[in-house]
């Protein structure tokens, strides 16, 4: 039925204009009516039957300025002057908005613009984007871009007749008159906001000012008018569902949260393919051919996603995707991949059928495909965990404990199609869900796929074997390693062997609930790797009433011997890399081992008299001239040689992981690094520069000395593949922001790669069965790609 706005005389048809497929699907279900029809456009516009609004994506994102604004003039050809008319447009001030405005304007009174999108932090104060109080032009949201950030929205939209309407007067009741003396001086009124009731009032003093009025803002503001309009309930016919169908989840972002929202999956069960850019899309197997339950497809961007290099990689993404999809549901990540996923499965439109987290909208096409939308840069880590217990609720099940969330699914085909502004749905901690029937704590069935899809004993020749040392047996080392060395992408890239205790990891299995066979091995050679086995040089230094969560000394010990075991085997070349769980350094020292960490201990171990500490995260990888010294005795340290010794053994860590020429930045010392000569006492000139200068004469990508906040920023962005801080907290700090969630410790510089987990010995939980094994999985990945095999 029509659209019955208050406050005007008669009934309107609503008609939204998306320039991507994700933020179509996110305004068909913030207008609040499921059972809407998504367009996939372009194409002719004609009002439906019933009046539903209709929400048609343009797939203008990527196109040039030109034939953008064409298909924005195009979609509004002989729409009705009682339409009401809404352009979506990206919270983070991407695509042709400039060129795209312009066509939007033409033809209306006049546009009101409100790009805030409260739900996801990103407000406007004073005309300007913030990404949680953060101004947009100073974060790393456009990393991928070719361009810059634009600094302000009216910028943005190349518009320089434009009039920014202050919080004070959208909030102070002088919104409506402000408004219109704007339009009425021919100006386009930029509405700041930062909160859902900020844009529901700039929505109802947009549409009060007349039918030749449209509106231009984000999922947000699209939200406020289908709040306002109030349409009448539509309800979507449940879902016939023909047969199990597999799920296969398609990334096409690069975003940093991706790392860890793909790497919830795989530790539940899922199989994940990152897809390398120089590989041809041929060679990647297994099919996706229906035989898997559930498959997550990436692009393998541990090399970072340069700018301008983000729609080739889009591209290859969605076409093996179409081309391996058969009859699986979908979800789909970034909106340019979703919409060359569904073009080339030759989709024309889709019926939304609710939203599972905020953007990730759930819809379905004629043929009965489930597909799940997302824009790539929105949901927590657990949100593919989210969308998957929803599309999958046989394969990721409910703990009985929750009796509220999820437990009438898929019993109640309303659950999911509850309007978009129910706040109780789907807020829970990701603990609340379950998923132990199909994690590797619990393997599955012998024969399921998503077990057994490992490598073959003749491939496993050629994978590095890996000693894992056990860490402070007191603390959560045996109970992050258990879990990371029965995860599926473990044994697809490496051999692990733990050096420690059998008994301890027994008991750790135990208190994790895993049944898996601990075995221990004299020699790494004589290991065998097979799905359920955990392979363990024993040295049996525990006693077996060892306490967890407590300083001993007799643990202190065993964490020294594990150590020198694993350096002992990769001296002797038995193993080609180290990756090493926490220990305590108290614990150490009690024992009698005075070392200041792993890294001191390693190279005395190892006869090296100077290595470096690199901290790798998805987003950025660091290395430092000096790390665990005061910051005075630091600067006094750093001279010419100990830079160039630095930066070199970067390089070479960078192109051993197949970076093949890095470009490093290297930070200077002091603010501004130095400012030529107005901070500190030359120190740049005299401790950097110096070292520069041979680098680059060596064919070394050196650049700086830079000022250390502007580096890491533009490392983010993606312009650097390696930083070198000076100091401790000059690396630390920005990492720990950048994505330590997913980052990992290494040395560089020893005879062997050695990586260890982000986290220490948390006594605190040790022994109860809560530390995550996120870390270790990821430092057993990046020990894997960076230890080399030799030939045969």
């Amino acid at each position: 039925m029509p659209i019955p706005l208050r406050g005007t005389p008669a009934p309107r048809h609503l008609l939204a204009l998306a320039d991507d497929l994700s933020g179509a699907a996110e305004t068909a279900v913030a207008l609040g009516v499921p059972g809407g029809r998504i367009v996939l456009g372009p194409a002719p516009w004609s009002a439906p039957g019933n009046g539903e609004p209709v929400v048609v994506d343009l797939d203008t994102r990527s196109l040039p300025a030109a034939d953008a604004a064409r298909r924005v003039r195009e979609a509004l050809t002989d729409v009705p002057t009682d339409t009401l008319v809404l352009k979506k447009v990206d919270s983070l001030l991407r695509g042709n908005l400039a060129a795209e405005t312009s066509a939007f304007a033409t033809g209306a009174e006049a546009v009101v613009v409100a790009t805030a999108l409260p739900a996801l932090g990103r407000t406007v104060r004073e005309g300007v984007v913030h990404l949680d109080g953060v101004p947009l032009h100073t974060t790393g949201a456009w990393r991928a871009e070719a361009a810059a950030p634009p600094r302000s929205v009216a910028e943005a939209l190349g518009d320089s007749r434009t009039t920014v309407i202050s919080l004070d007067a959208v909030r102070g009741g002088s919104l409506p008159r402000a408004l219109r003396e704007t339009i009425a001086a021919g100006r386009l009124p930029l509405c700041d906001a930062e909160t859902d009731a900020d844009l529901d009032l700039i929505a109802e003093a947009a549409l009060a000012c007349g039918p030749g009025v449209r509106l231009m803002g984000t999922g947000g503001l699209a939200a406020a008018v289908g709040r306002l309009t109030a349409p009448a309930p539509a309800t979507a016919a449940p879902s016939v569902r023909r047969g199990r169908r597999p799920l296969l989840v398609v990334v096409g972002t690069a975003e940093p949260t991706a790392v860890a929202q793909i790497a919830q999956l795989t530790a539940r069960g899922a199989r994940h393919i990152a897809v390398p850019l120089d590989q041809p899309l041929s060679d990647v197997r297994p099919s996706l051919d229906g035989t898997s339950d559930v498959t997550v497809l990436s692009i393998d961007n541990t090399q970072g996603v340069h700018p301008g290099s983000a729609r080739r990689a889009v591209l290859a993404l969605a076409r093996l995707a179409a081309d391996r999809a058969g009859a699986a549901d979908l979800v789909l990540t970034g909106g340019e991949t979703a919409r060359r996923v569904l073009d080339a499965l030759d989709v024309r439109h889709l019926t939304a059928l609710g939203q599972i987290h905020h953007g990730a909208v759930r819809a379905e096409t004629p043929d009965g495909r489930h597909v799940v939308t997302r824009p790539g840069s929105f949901g927590d880590t657990d949100s593919l965990l989210r969308i998957a217990a929803v599309l999958k609720p046989d394969l990721f099940h409910v703990a009985p404990h929750d009796p509220d969330l999820f437990h009438r699914a898929p019993h109640d085909p309303d659950l999911f199609h509850r309007a978009p502004h129910d706040p109780d749905l789907f807020h829970r901690a990701p603990h609340d869900l379950d998923f132990s029937h199909r994690s590797p704590l619990h393997p599955s069935p012998q024969g399921d796929p998503l077990v057994n899809a490992t490598p073959t004993a003749d491939d496993r020749s050629t994978l590095p074997l890996i000693a894992v040392t056990m860490g402070d047996g007191a603390g959560i080392g045996p109970e992050v390693i258990v879990p990371a060395l029965l995860h599926r992408d473990t044994l697809a890239r490496c051999r692990p062997v733990v050096i420690g205790d059998a008994e301890r990891l027994r008991q750790a299995a135990a208190i994790l609930g895993v049944d898996c066979d601990i075995v221990p091995v004299e020699t790494p050679d004589e290991a065998e790797f097979t799905p359920g086995r955990i392979n363990v040089v024993d040295l049996g230094l525990l006693p077996a009433d060892l306490p967890w969560g407590e300083l001993s000394p007799v643990a202190g010990e065993g964490a020294y011997q594990y150590v020198r075991v694993a350096a002992d085997l990769a001296m002797k070349g038995a193993v080609h890399g180290i990756c090493t769980a926490p220990l305590n350094k108290e614990a150490l020292h009690a024992a009698g081992h005075v070392y200041p960490g792993h890294t001191e201990l390693l190279a005395h171990l190892t006869g090296v008299e100077e290595v470096s500490m690199m901290l790798s995260t998805p987003k950025v990888k660091v290395i430092h001239v000096t790390t665990h010294i005061g910051l005075i005795d630091a600067v006094n340290r750093i001279e010419p040689g100990l830079v160039e010794r630095t930066v070199r053994r970067g390089h070479e860590a960078m192109v051993r992981a197949g970076v093949a020429k890095p470009v490093i930045g290297v930070c200077g010392i002091n603010p501004h690094a130095g400012e030529n000569g107005l901070f500190g006492y030359g120190e740049e000139e005299e401790k950097i520069v110096p070292a520069l200068e041979v680098l680059r004469a060596d064919g070394i990508d050196a650049r700086g000395p830079l000022p250390a906040d502007t580096a890491f920023f533009l490392a983010g962005r993606g312009d650097y593949d390696l930083i070198v801080a000076m100091y401790h907290d000059q690396g630390h700090g920005p990492v720990k922001v950048l994505g330590i969630e997913a980052g990992v410790n290494m040395t560089v510089g020893l005879p062997v790669i050695r990586t260890s987990v982000d986290h220490g010995t948390a006594f605190d939980i040790a022994g109860k069965g809560v530390a995550e094994a996120g870390s270790m999985v990821e430092a057993l990945r990046q020990a894997a790609e960076m230890s080399s095999v030799p030939a045969p």
